[in-house]
C-alpha cells in the first residue's frame, strides 16, 4: 500500500490547520454579535422592584365585584330572596 510523501501530508495538514483558524475565527466573531445583541438580558437591573410595585394592591371596588360585574355594595340594602 503506497504512503503519502511528506510534502502532499504537510499540505493536508495546513489546509486542515487553517480550516479550524477559520472556523475558531467565524465562532468568534458570532460570539461577540450575540453578546452585542443581547447585552441588554445579560445587564443585572440597576435597582429591584417591590413586588407591590410590579402588582399593584387590589382596592376595595375590585375586591367587591364579582364575575358578572355586579358591585356587592350596591345590594347592601336590599331584602335577599328566599328559597320557597
Amino acid at each position: 500500500m503506497p504512503t503519502a510523501s511528506p510534502v502532499l501530508t504537510r499540505r493536508f495538514r495546513d489546509i486542515v490547520a487553517r480550516i479550524g483558524a477559520a472556523f475558531r475565527q467565524q465562532r468568534e466573531i458570532d460570539a461577540q454579535r450575540a453578546l452585542r445583541r443581547y447585552r441588554h438580558l445579560l445587564e443585572q437591573p440597576h435597582e429591584t422592584l417591590l413586588l407591590s410595585e410590579i402588582i399593584p394592591a387590589s382596592n376595595e371596588e375590585d375586591i367587591s365585584g364579582n364575575a358578572y360585574g355586579s358591585d356587592a355594595r350596591e345590594h347592601a340594602g336590599r331584602p335577599k330572596f328566599e328559597r320557597a
